[in-house]
């Protein structure tokens, strides 16, 4: 497939480019569940929430964690996302992910001092830390 019938797909964060490539296409995970772009898709900006990137190039799937953002698909099958925090699911360390959620978990099931905790807070860092480990199994299947 060329180019001109592909997705120009760039996943950034504030310290860095985390993909840069031409695709047949990629999944999100929206504020409204998941999407699919395809070449020559309308344009469109939309919210994204903890969850993954899955970018699909010659049969092959590559996913990566998202920490929420923004997605925009602009004219010419180009297709942005802007997120505060991502990684390919192949760097994510399966062990330290699973120790950061049960350490959230563990903060969360104490609660001696409510007051003192961020609940909100708390549970982000749960869903991220569990969208972090299940991205990684998948990573570590492919």
């Amino acid at each position: 497939m060329s180019a001109n019938k592909q997705l120009h797909v760039v996943i950034t964060t504030p310290l860095r480019t985390v993909y840069d490539d031409y695709v047949d296409q990629i999944t999100v995970t929206t504020s409204e569940g998941e999407i699919t772009v395809l070449p020559e898709h309308i344009p469109l900006i939309v919210p994204l929430t903890i969850g993954q990137a899955m970018v699909k190039k010659d049969g092959k799937e590559v996913y990566h964690a998202i920490d929420g953002g923004i997605l925009e698909v602009r004219h010419g099958s180009e297709v942005v996302i802007l997120s505060d925090r991502s990684e390919n699911a192949s760097e994510i360390d399966i062990e330290r992910a699973e120790e950061a959620l049960k350490r959230a978990q563990d903060f969360m099931d104490q609660k001696h001092h409510e007051e003192d905790v961020d609940f909100a807070k708390l549970e982000r860092d749960i869903a991220r830390e569990l969208n972090r480990v299940k991205l990684a199994q998948k990573g570590q299947r492919k």
